[in-house]
């Protein structure tokens, strides 16, 4: 368990070139004279990339890297798959780095390199926050992924689900950095690898080509670049493990992937069904990797159900410990605001204005205080509000009108949304590339994949089996802002710059009305807005205003009522659909010993997905679950952490009920 997300850049020494030498392990980042020539000897060439991406016949291709420094590497590979993959590929370039630089070294770094200031400027615009975890950027209009891992490197690659096929095995010597090339490291390298992956090292060193054999690599030597005598490459030969049980680690029944992840990306065509946060954004991070959408909608309008709130915020109600839970909200907190900042720079609906979090009692007040005490999370993220004492102050936080980002999400040319369509009959028939014979009121369509949006409407799909969701009713209030003014008699401004949460929410007016709310009620079914839901609103906000009790006037509200998608344990459900009873039957054991282990998969993703269950944080969670959902239909890299896919499973809660046996 992490005591803190933070990360601090290294110390640097800039030599009288410009290039940047690490003050901890003694050792160039690159050599000012030759960087270019070496990456593009020792790591494109002697990997064959070259040719390999000249011929390539998937979808994508997958490099990872131990070390990403400065990311020259990247950066060259980047430039180099542009020129020579073919036009509708995908690269997806895995990092780690266990101190990266900052955003000001990373421009001091690169702007020694003007042949590739195309792709830096990108990279150093999307480079996320120095934040322990996984941060998966999209560059070049989606052609290019890059997954960095801040952290131990060991570790990154233990968390990572993918299928590498070249390895850039760099970083500072091993003279200088010998625990980074442990036999666990390897291990996890041979785990990620495929029958002919290959790898380049710019070292010979005993350390790391004997690591390499030990796990089943050919090696050999062959000449460095320029002084250096000798470098090491090689390549897998043999991988008697397939896909989803070399990703399995123990817990076969968490498998997400199928035996046969590359069937090209343009023989896809996905159906979503729901077009609210989780179907939108699923759709569209589908149709940026050049896939064929259709998005069914049972309603009339795009998000008109709990996604259709007028103005929501982005409110990751971040936790006090490292949990595998709070690393997922984390990591899907710090994609979301880098999307919807990409999506909307005119603020047309998304301002980045801030939140304040207050306490809401006692308790509460002590665990910020001990939250920012313990320096878990960067001051990027969290910091205290220094005119409120005790309250916390997100940075990165603000509001979204989610029905406008739907839209926005949803304008794209590989999306057809189909209004008032209702699911009604889902049939498979064996074997043709679109399986899935999914109906609607008046016609039958064929789809490879399905993915279901449909939050709380998931348990009257009959060809799923049963979830555990539920819905909790919620109503927000509306109020023009001149008669809050009118009503308030100069108590107050009622100007805040910021959201503000506390019992409910209040946003910063959104023309010239005050979205605020919203109330949580369990068991009530009722659709109508009450005036007793406003009455209990305006108690909420005339506490986030430091207004005097009962001064505003429920006759002035107007309101919306929704029902967010819940799950018991708080965690959204988003993963592959899989059988119940296949699952009790193969993994009974559980239910003798909760800690037996296996790698035999017993069932392979089928192309069913679910993604719902996000609550009052679907502004927050929804964008991330999108990217992971497309990488398992894809079968590409996974944005997320393994222990995180485990928490995300829709079969968790058959799992646990196994082992509580």
């Amino acid at each position: 368990m992490l005591t803190s997300y933070r990360l601090a850049p290294p110390i640097l020494t800039w030599r009288e070139d410009g290039a940047p030498h690490s003050n901890q392990f003694d050792d160039v980042y690159f050599d000012k004279e030759a960087g270019l020539e070496e990456t593009r000897y020792v790591f494109l060439q002697h990997n064959h990339l070259y040719e390999r991406w000249k011929d390539l016949t998937s979808p994508s291709f997958a490099i990872a890297e131990t070390g990403f420094g400065t990311g020259l590497n990247f950066l060259c590979a980047w430039q180099a798959f542009i020129e020579h993959a073919p036009a509708d590929a995908t690269l997806h370039f895995i990092s780690v780095e266990k101190f990266p630089l900052s955003r000001e070294q990373l421009i001091n770094a690169l702007k020694m390199w003007p042949s590739l200031t195309e792709q830096s400027q990108e990279l150093i615009k999307h480079y996320p926050q120095l934040s322990h975890g996984f941060h998966r950027i999209e560059l070049a209009k989606g052609r290019i992924q890059l997954t960095l891992w801040f952290g131990e490197a060991q570790d990154g690659f233990a968390e990572l689900n993918a299928d590498i096929d070249a390895w850039f095995l760099d970083g500072f010597a091993p003279s200088k950095n010998p625990d980074m090339w442990s036999p666990t490291l390897f291990k996890h390298i041979y785990r990620l690898s495929h029958q002919g992956t290959t790898f380049a090292t710019f070292t010979a060193a005993g350390i790391v080509r004997r690591g390499l054999q030990d796990v089943g690599f050919e090696v050999r030597k062959v000449k460095g670049f320029g002084h250096k005598r000798e470098m090491a490459v090689g390549e897998l030969n043999q991988q008697t493990n397939s896909f989803p049980e070399r990703m399995a680690q123990g817990q076969a029944w968490f498998n997400v992937r199928s035996s046969h992840p590359y069937s090209h990306k343009a023989s896809k065509h996905v159906l979503v069904v729901g077009s609210g946060l989780a179907g939108a954004t699923t759709a569209a991070s589908l149709a940026n990797q050049g896939i064929k959408v259709t998005v069914w909608e049972q309603g009339g309008e795009i998000a008109c159900q709990a996604s259709g709130n007028p103005q929501g915020m982005l409110y990751p109600k971040l936790g006090s410990q490292d949990t595998p839970v709070n690393r997922f909200y984390l990591a899907a907190y710090l994609y979301a605001s880098q999307l919807y900042s990409s999506l909307d720079e005119n603020k047309a609906f998304w301002d980045q204005c801030g939140l304040i979090q207050r306490p809401t009692n006692e308790k509460e007040r002590t665990r910020f205080a001990t939250m920012l005490a313990s320096g878990l999370y960067p001051k990027a993220v969290m910091q205290p509000k220094q005119d409120e004492k005790d309250s916390l102050f997100l940075p990165l936080s603000g509001w979204v009108i989610p029905t406008r980002l739907c839209e926005t999400l949803l304008n794209h040319k590989n999306i057809e949304v189909q209004l008032n369509t209702q699911l009604v009959s889902l049939n498979k028939e064996e074997p043709p590339s679109l399986p899935w014979q999914a109906s609607h009121q008046t016609g039958t369509h064929a789809f490879s994949d399905i993915v279901f949006c449909t939050a709380n409407d998931t348990n009257r799909v009959d060809y799923l089996p049963n979830t555990p969701a539920y819905p909790i009713r919620g109503q927000v209030s509306y109020l023009p802002l001149e008669a809050a003014q009118a009503a308030c008699e100069g108590q107050n401004e009622l100007h805040t710059p910021y959201v503000i949460c506390q019992e409910g929410y209040v946003s910063p007016a959104l023309e010239d009305t005050f979205h605020f709310g919203a109330t949580y009620d369990l068991k009530d079914q009722d659709e109508n807005v009450r005036e007793e839901g406003h009455a209990r609103n305006l108690r909420m906000l005339e506490t986030l205003l430091k207004l005097k009790a009962n001064t505003l006037k429920v006759e002035d509200c107007g309101g919306r009522v929704s029902f967010r998608c819940a799950i018991p344990d708080y965690t959204p459900m988003v993963g592959p659909v899989f059988n119940p009873e296949i699952i009790e039957s193969h993994y009974a054991t559980l239910s003798k010993n909760a800690k037996w282990k296996s790698d035999k998969v017993a069932e392979v993703s089928n192309g069913l997905f679910l993604n719902i269950g996000h609550g009052s944080r679907g502004l927050v969670s929804t964008p991330l679950s999108a990217s992971y959902l497309t990488s398992l239909i894809t079968g590409e890299a996974a944005p997320i952490e393994q222990r995180i896919i485990n928490r995300l499973h829709p079969s968790r809660f058959t799992v646990r009920n196994l082992k509580r046996q």
